[in-house]
């Protein structure tokens, strides 16, 4: 193949990985062989001279969805020149104030306001040029400030991203391959699903106004947290600094503890003037330079694919190799993705491939050296052994399916979710217990797990299964009975349906199953809830007429009591009860489900946000500065770990007379 007919290759994949990641938020590719095709169209260009004018090294990625309003930006939106060297890095800061930040791995939005209010979002669009309208989607978003102090106009630009512990609680509910995925679906979607985007932050890094005096980009970051956004952490590297402290501070930046996604360190130059005098390029600006992760690479030998049939019917396919230890931590398995993504390593029993840690995080392999393609994925299920079906997606990526309805591994996974520990709390039955207990008979329904001491022969029998774990599963089991509303729609399986969703429904019915069952009865709409979308709304109605599914949930009803709202209010002078709370930072070890569910047995309303009706904050280990420093100008009363510990040693949860909605 010729240079030429090379270029033009490389552009036609570079452009349908583009679409794939920016127009329809399913990429075709990891971020390492992206990066590898660009690298090589870059080469080739340098070496012939020939750069097409569609060629990506010209242009900034990204894609318009054609159902939003295109808006123009103010200003080109461009990326930075990316190295992975950091010699490059030092030779860049060499002599000049630099402010270090992430790059976090989201979605660029652009924030408008005017006369002190949110007046616009935009996202970066496909040339940087032109954007899409998302302003009603950003609007859910939990952080966004709606009225700012400042009364000029002015635009304000960061990254919308979703916490990994907000992506692991979004992921119960909905298959998604990253965090940037949920981020970009969410806030293009032209009908805004408040139930994902709440979990969604915007983070801050870039202010434009025209009449904004700020020297130094430090006095810019500074100017956007005192208007009230969340902005990148960042750290100042000065002038006299050499490349050894420089280094030092890019050792300080931490992606395994930090709660975003990140893939990267900006470098940029702290005086504003001197790095406009730069200029820049059609792709890039002069005045910044992003570090990406070096990813390391490990060659080891392949074994085998194993196969593991989901909630879905997909089968996830995941590669095993010979240990490595990368990071201090071995690894020996990798997340293949899809069908498309196996075909493409062309693997053999033997072969040696490449593997790293992508985002220093993620197990990934990279290459396979070898690629002898003698390996042959199973035709079967592996747990039920229907022959397996090749489905393509919307996207053009081939997945594997088991078609069976009654698949034993499919049924876990259902069982499973509503015994997790966000929904019935019968933590012990998880998927590989289930499908031993499905195997051999014991378990076909949910009803049937209320029934498990009455089959104390049939699971002593099966192999594994001792005394000790039959009696824990019969107490998590008897302790489920008495249950939240919220716990039972969260576990049996309607689609979309959360934790925070069902709680939201669950305390506007009040915990009665009665009045939620006469609402739907009545076509109440349920997104009419703050936190319900419409298509939750719409699957709440499609789960409750389905009569197949019927026969399954109303048989759990017989089984169970849902404790009313009474249960959860604490008793008249109880400090918190009715209480707007906020909390931030680790509570005595608590994580923040547990401290909003203890709180609302107190009778408090949890919010993320201090305002002028919040009563208290709780502030325990790593609070987050803005919430502390709103506390303050508010004059909200800050709780201590130790003075909450003693404000809850003084209160009593109430134990007035239980409102129980039983079903028969």
């Amino acid at each position: 193949m010729n240079k030429l007919t090379r270029i033009k290759e490389l552009i036609s994949r570079i452009a349908e990985a583009d679409q794939a990641y920016f127009g329809e938020d399913k990429p075709i590719m990891t971020d390492r062989e992206y990066d590898l095709l660009v690298e090589e169209l870059q080469q080739l260009e340098k070496e012939t001279g020939i750069v097409f004018a569609n060629s990506p090294t010209k242009k900034t990625g990204g894609a318009n969805r054609q159902s939003l309003k295109k808006v123009a930006h103010t200003k080109p939106m461009l990326s930075a020149k990316k190295t992975k060297s950091r010699e490059e890095m030092a030779l860049f800061a060499a002599g000049r104030d630099v402010i270090l930040s992430w790059k976090l791995d989201g979605f660029t939005l652009v924030l408008r306001y005017d006369q002190g209010r949110f007046v616009q979002a935009l996202t970066r669009g496909e040339d940087g040029l032109t954007g899409e309208d998302v302003t009603g989607a950003v609007r859910f978003m939990r952080n966004v400030p709606k009225r700012v102090t400042c009364k000029e106009r002015f635009e304000v630009r960061g990254e919308g991203v979703i916490a990994w512990a907000d992506y692991r609680l979004l992921n119960r509910n909905a298959e998604q391959g990253h965090p940037r995925n949920v981020a970009a679906q969410a806030v293009r979607q032209t009908m805004p699903d408040r139930g994902v985007l709440e979990h969604l932050d915007f983070i801050a890094f870039e202010l434009i106004r025209a009449d904004d005096e700020s020297k130094t980009k430090k006095d810019q970051l500074n100017t956007l947290s005192m208007y009230g956004f969340d902005v990148v952490d960042h750290v100042f590297v000065a002038a006299e600094e050499d490349a050894q402290a420089l280094s030092a501070k890019l050792d300080g930046f931490d992606p395994e503890n930090m709660i975003y996604p990140v893939d990267g360190i900006i470098a940029e130059y702290d005086d504003l003037a001197y790095g406009r005098s730069l200029g820049a390029t059609a792709h890039h600006e002069n005045r910044m330079l992003a570090l990406k992760w070096s990813d390391d690479l490990y060659e080891t030998v392949f074994r085998r694919v194993e196969l593991a049939t989901t909630r879905n019917g997909k089968i996830a396919l995941t590669a095993v190799f010979d240990p490595v230890t990368i990071d201090g931590t071995k690894i020996e398995r990798a997340d293949l993705h899809s069908l498309s993504n196996y075909e493409k390593y062309r693997l053999g029993a033997g072969d040696m491939i490449r593997v790293y840690k992508a985002n220093m995080i993620i197990p990934q392999i990279a290459e396979n050296l070898t690629r002898s393609a003698t390996y042959a994925l199973p035709e079967f299920c592996p747990c039920c052994g229907e022959r397996l079906e090749t489905r393509v997606s919307s996207g053009g990526s081939k997945n594997l399916y088991c078609p069976n309805e009654t698949c034993i591994a499919r049924n876990a996974q259902k069982i499973a979710r509503f015994c997790d520990t966000h929904a019935m709390g019968i933590e012990c039955l998880n998927a590989t217990v289930l499908e031993k207990l499905m195997a051999y008979g014991v378990v076909k329904t949910y009803a049937d797990l209320y029934d498990l001491k009455n089959r104390r022969e049939k699971i002593l029998a099966i192999p594994g299964m001792g005394y000790g774990s039959f009696m824990k599963m019969v107490n998590e089991v008897e302790t489920s009975r008495r249950c939240h509303l919220s716990q039972f729609l969260t576990g049996i399986g309607i689609p979309l349906m959360g934790p925070t969703q069902a709680r939201a429904i669950d305390e506007y019915f009040y915990g009665s199953w009665e009045a939620f069952e006469k609402a739907v009865n009545e076509e109440f709409r349920f997104n009419h809830i703050a936190g319900v979308s419409p298509k939750l709304s719409g699957n709440i109605y499609a789960w409750y007429h389905n009569a197949e599914e019927e026969k399954h949930w109303r048989a759990v009803l017989k089984e169970i009591t849902f404790i009313g709202q009474n249960d959860r209010t604490g008793k008249e002078g109880n400090p918190f009860c009715n209480a707007n709370v906020v909390v931030t930072g680790i509570i005595n070890g608590m994580n923040r489900a547990d401290i909003t569910e203890l709180l609302h047995l107190l009778g408090a309303n949890v919010t993320d946000t201090v305002t002028k009706q919040t009563a208290y904050l709780i502030a325990g280990e790593s609070p987050g500065a803005k919430k502390l420093s709103d506390a303050l100008t508010l004059g909200t009363q800050i709780l201590t770990q130790s003075r909450f510990a003693k404000m809850l040693a003084e209160t009593e949860i109430g134990d007035g007379a239980e409102k129980e909605s039983r079903t028969a």
